[in-house]
């Protein structure tokens, strides 16, 4: 959603005369686009700041602002930790950077719709909904992006055009609780239909749904629709139903693992990844290992896991912490280890497989080698070919996988 919001921005800027510069020390403006999710993602988006403390004191004109969700976190108490910082922008105020940049700018163009600046030729990013109406325990989500809002189906399906008409065959669906959305009738089932009929679009992903929001009619889309991919990143946070309850999630790790069944019932190379968070205030040994016999029952392909941390205004943050640093790392670090397993086996259950790439980038480590990804989201590094290297990037090759490296699948190119 922050690589999104900041290619609206981009559009947004260049909309009103602004353009990228080359180096930071050749820029008349400095925007930080910021994230709250997590305590480290602050404290890394200060430090960056803080570097540019002597850019801006060296250039009597250099203009620096915040943006995201920092800024809505922490308010004005930015402006005391970085006095140099000349404005301060939450994610539901970039409208206003027209009049705060530029005050000779036309106000009908602050109030224009501009679609997301494409970072690429192949792949785009669509916010369909922001906010959260779901009020975990320990997210801060909430009292940033504040409660759910819809965009309107129109609005997302000219998005959706306008990117397939430079090129884009896979679009990505944005929101914090995206298979939520809802529009006067349309569910998120509908909406991914609609999406599918866009004349270019070849590839539908989204990020990131809630469990609670799985039903009959979603299900049955995805399972009936080819375009949309055979992945779904679904946040589980705990195996343990007490814990699931303490943090408010409203599903039980029975409903959970139903959708996971379902899903691999039909497929059963379906990519189905996930964050899970150790040591939450109160878990218990028994409670922990309940989270591990969820990874070895649901055999996510991957997964983001965490130490629990507190985040200061969220209802989580009042209750006692009983458990240790050492033993959230220690529970973190035993998580990390039988996630690294699973995630190994499934991705050996690729090789021999022929599967449907789309090429992203040339390999960092060999350009004559290239980085692509398959339905269920894992990556695959291919060699090129005379056949494909005109037209490379954003092309859908057939592939054979041959071999796993590391966590990462090798193929050849079918002809």
């Amino acid at each position: 959603m922050n690589e999104y919001d900041s290619a609206r921005v981009a559009a947004f800027l260049e909309f009103n005369g602004w353009f990228p510069a080359a180096a930071a020390e050749k820029a008349d403006m400095i925007l930080v686009n910021t994230c709250s999710v997590r305590a480290k993602a602050e404290e890394n988006a200060i430090a960056r700041i803080r570097e540019l403390r002597k850019l801006r004191v060296e250039s009597g004109e250099l203009r620096v602002g915040i943006l995201g969700c920092m800024a809505k976190n922490r308010g004005e108490s930015l402006r005391k930790d970085l006095p140099f910082i000349d404005f301060i922008l939450g994610p539901d105020e970039y409208y206003k950077l027209p009049e705060i940049i530029n005050s000779q700018l036309s106000t009908l163009n602050s109030q224009l719709e501009l679609f997301a600046k494409l970072t690429n030729n192949y792949s785009a990013f669509v916010a369909i909904q922001s906010g959260c109406n779901m009020r975990c325990s320990y997210c801060i989500v909430p009292y940033v992006r504040g409660m759910e809002r819809y965009r309107e189906p129109e609005s997302i399906l000219k998005e959706i055009e306008a990117a397939a008409a430079q090129g884009v065959s896979e679009v990505v669906l944005l929101g914090q609780t995206v298979n939520g959305y809802r529009f006067k009738g349309l569910s998120f089932a509908g909406l991914l239909r609609q999406a599918a009929d866009v004349k270019g679009i070849e590839r539908i992903r989204f990020i990131s749904p809630h469990p609670k929001h799985y039903t009959g009619e979603l299900l049955e889309i995805l399972m009936g629709e080819p375009k949309i991919a055979p992945h779904v990143h679904l946040p589980a946070q705990s195996g343990s139903n007490s814990i699931l309850k303490k943090m408010k999630r409203q599903y039980t790790r029975e409903n959970y693992l139903s959708i996971v069944e379902a899903l691999r019932s039909w497929n059963p190379l379906y990519g189905i990844t996930t964050d899970i968070i150790c040591g939450y205030p109160g878990e218990t040994e028994e409670e922990f290992e309940e989270t591990l016999s969820l990874l070895r029952e649901a055999q996510f392909d991957s997964a983001f896991m965490f130490a629990y941390s507190s985040r200061e205004g969220t209802p989580s943050a009042s209750e006692k912490e009983l458990i240790t640093k050492q033993e959230k790392k220690a529970r973190l670090q035993k998580t990390i280890d039988l996630q690294s397993t699973i995630t190994l086996e499934r991705a050996k259950l690729m090789i021999g497989r022929t599967e449907r790439i789309l090429l992203e980038k040339p390999s960092r480590k060999n350009p004559n080698e290239w980085v692509g990804k398959t339905g269920n989201f894992k990556k695959v590094i291919v060699g090129a070919t005379l056949a494909v290297a005109p037209t490379i990037t954003g092309a859908y090759i057939n592939c054979k996988i041959s071999a796993v490296q590391g966590h990462t699948l090798r193929g050849t190119i079918n002809d």
